[in-house]
């Protein structure tokens, strides 16, 4: 019977075991330790992951005979047993498992895309085994096709170069820029971008890494009055990092915030998420009263192809300056962005893969933007 594997996570190795023990029991075994950093604004605490074999239903009782009275002696009845010691092997077991299963759904999506691609894009073989790793890794069928297509044009299929003319077709297509808290000079950054891809969170990465490394002097600014308890968690932001955040609720009260943070190397301005195209667009009207406001665009990797694509349609009228990639590490499919980017055509200006701040913001390279859609090779 398969064992049932449990994360805990706690301030502290003793509230960490007790929780292990209230959940999984006396018999529960100890899988791993580990200290997990709480990064900017949690302190850190312990996990431990810890497994316990499901219990055997009790044997089905057998009809009592009448047995002859036994001799005096020692006891006939067997000394119970020892609890059986931590088991290093189960953990070896439970890994190897995971690693089988994962390693045999991605080899069967390999193979159902590269059938396909042989036999209904007509697709030689080694141009249908890049195109069948492309579409397992998220990207869009049609744009995967496009690439490989162009791959097989200037490479024959017999060298084995074909993934490596995809590889230079994406750099092409991935550009990397400066990230916002790398730039010199005074800069004034709006994030604009669908509902729940965590612009608020980015800012505040931005902002941590601006103040950290660079040394910059930040502020933030935000128009997001929609959303509930938007403003809280910005001001709370700005608090632990000791730098200003002002709200703005029209076009006067934006101009007005401005030149309170006329000092600021680098001032952050909040959006709230909207959909319809109108509510886009005037979003994007007001912030762009801000003089030389660069306008960057967050779009969650995690979202998936078509509907990134649709976001891109959405908000290509209003011109991004550049592109944010949010979420890559709940991206089941991170090849998906590539959707956004062809559309957009701007650069890419960091990469967030995670909530710690500031740790879990990257200013990414060519070549890593391009090992995020195809994979590194193993």
């Amino acid at each position: 019977m398969t064992p049932t594997v449990r994360t805990f996570r706690a301030p502290d190795a003793a509230a960490a075991l007790s929780a292990v023990k209230a959940a999984l029991g006396a018999e529960a075994v100890i899988l791993s330790t580990r200290t997990v950093d709480g990064g900017l604004f949690r302190l850190p605490e312990v996990e431990i992951t810890a497994a316990v074999e499901p219990s055997l239903p009790p044997p089905r009782p057998r009809p009592s005979r009448p047995r002859p009275p036994a001799a005096a002696g020692p006891d006939p009845r067997p000394t119970p047993r020892a609890a059986r010691p931590q088991d290093d092997a189960l953990q070896d077991e439970i890994r190897f498992l995971r690693r089988s299963v994962e390693e045999a759904r991605r080899a069967l999506g390999l193979v159902t895309q590269e059938a396909r691609a042989g036999r209904d894009l007509q697709l030689p073989p080694a141009g249908a085994d890049v195109y069948a790793r492309l579409a397992c890794r998220g990207v869009e069928p049609a744009l995967a096709e496009g690439l490989v297509r162009s791959a097989l044009a200037t490479v024959p299929p017999e060298t084995g170069r074909v993934l490596s003319a995809v590889k230079d077709l994406l750099g092409e297509r991935l550009v990397p820029c400066r990230a916002p808290w790398l730039l010199d000079g005074r800069h004034v950054i709006a994030a604009v971008g669908p509902t729940g891809v965590g612009k608020t969170t980015t800012l505040a990465k931005m902002a941590a890494r601006a103040l950290l490394e660079t040394k910059k002097r930040v502020a933030f600014v935000t128009v997001d009055t929609y959303r509930i308890g938007a403003t809280e968690q910005l001001a709370r932001y700005a608090e632990i990092m000791g730098v200003p955040a002002l709200v703005a609720r029209d076009k006067s009260e934006l101009l007005r915030a401005m030149d309170r943070v006329a000092d600021a190397d680098l001032v952050l301005v909040d959006t709230a998420g909207r959909s319809s195209p109108e509510d886009v667009a005037r979003q994007a009207a007001l912030v762009r009263t801000v003089q030389r406001l660069q306008l960057q665009l967050c779009v969650a990797a995690s979202t998936g192809a078509l509907e990134l694509a649709a976001v891109a349609e959405r908000y290509r009228a209003l011109s991004p300056d550049r592109l944010v990639l949010t979420k890559a590490d709940e991206a089941a499919g991170p090849g998906g962005v590539l959707s956004a980017s062809v559309r957009i055509c701007r650069p890419i200006s960091c990469v967030t893969d995670g909530q710690r701040v500031p740790e879990d913001i990257h200013a990414y390279t060519g070549p890593e933007l391009v090992d995020l859609v195809v994979g590194r090779e193993a």
